[in-house]
């Protein structure tokens, strides 16, 4: 059985790479013979890192031969079928569906998150590709309302959970973390960061840093996790120069599992990426979102959650519940429990398609 799995991989971005990570082992604990082929921004890297056979995503030769010689395409996860970050994005990824129904190939949107879609050819492209696609699976319920209301109807629509929630560090990253790190070993508790560049969220950095300030102050300590890199890092020095307490930036490529390691190590979890706040769900640990798109809403509605407010006085108050409730750190371990079952259901729904056949 050969698979391909199109989605934004080869970029450094740790959630994506773990998307593929998750993937790549659910697909080979169901199937251990599958064979998968990545469409990768950086072949050679997915190929090294991974250990899977990658080609270029942006070589139409290779797709066609890739796709011709496949059983399945495999199209996210994460969130490819957005408008809002490029106006090219979505064009490829729907394109190399409709290549792969076109070569008669069965394909499966794989735990998506889709959305934001704004521009009146996105929309007309899901809605025209998307209802010839043979199964849905999305990540959160506004992923489906959204296709609904785009006229998405005809193949099954399964809300399960992001395919991460599946991953689990092992005792080789709990070392890795613990060798880079040495200096966190006290017994402050330790407050992580993710942080990323967002135009329209340009004045928070000030707001967000006294907040950090303040939890140094009452005896944490500050970690800035960078999720992409290096672009994070930037973003994490532009908070860091407001602040006027110590801490410390993580200026390394982790790997997503030593990122799952690492982040089992925090107290709490403040977080502008969606996959710095999926890490933390799934590891037990609580969580705050700084919103600057609707999948942040989402994963924080299902938590019962609202995300921080950009005002300082407000931040810091919303912050407080979540510092000393360990019945909230409870509830969160049930939930991500769920989640992570519901996340083993995408690997069984894809690989279905090619064994009923």
């Amino acid at each position: 059985m050969k698979v391909v799995l199109s989605g934004y991989y080869g970029f450094d971005n740790a959630g994506d790479e773990a998307l593929l990570s998750a993937i790549k082992s659910s697909l080979h604990q169901l199937q251990p013979g599958v064979e998968i082929t990545v469409l990768s921004g950086n072949p050679h890297k997915t190929a090294q890192l991974h250990g899977l056979q990658a080609v270029y995503y942006m070589n139409p030769l290779q797709l066609i031969k890739e796709l011709g010689q496949a059983d399945l395409l495999i199209s996210g996860g994460g969130s490819i079928f957005q408008d809002i970050t490029s106006a090219r994005s979505l064009p490829y990824y729907i394109s190399v569906v409709a290549l792969a129904k076109l070569l008669r190939k069965p394909v499966i949107f794989y735990a998506q998150g889709v959305g934001p879609i704004n521009r009146p050819l996105s929309k007309w492209l899901m809605k025209k590709i998307a209802n010839r696609v043979e199964l849905i699976t999305l990540r959160d319920e506004e992923s489906r309302q959204l296709l609904l209301r785009l006229g998405v109807n005809r193949p099954e629509i399964q809300v399960t959970a992001d395919p991460v929630f599946s991953l689990k560090p092992d005792e080789e990253d709990f070392a890795a973390v613990e060798s880079m790190l040495p200096d966190l070993q006290d017994s402050r508790p330790i407050i992580g960061v993710s942080v990323r560049h967002w135009e329209s969220l340009q004045g928070y950095q000030q707001q967000l840093a006294h907040t950090l300030d303040e939890l140094y102050a009452q005896g944490y300590q500050i970690l800035f996790i960078p999720m992409a890199y290096p672009d994070d890092i930037d973003e994490s020095r532009q908070v860091a120069k407001f602040m006027t307490r110590p801490y410390r930036i993580i200026e390394r490529n982790l790997s997503s599992q030593q990122h799952l390691a690492l982040i089992s190590r925090l107290y709490l979890m403040v977080g502008m990426r969606l996959h710095a706040l999926i890490f933390a769900a799934s590891q037990g640990v609580p969580f705050a979102g700084i919103s600057y798109d609707p999948k942040i809403d989402a994963f924080l509605n299902y938590f019962k959650l609202k995300p921080l407010s950009l005002n300082y006085e407000e931040m810091w108050q919303e912050l407080q519940p979540l510092l000393n409730d360990q019945q909230g750190r409870e509830q969160i371990l049930k939930e991500s429990q769920t989640l992570r079952r519901k996340s083993e259901l995408n690997a069984k729904l894809a690989l279905s398609l090619v064994t009923k056949k």
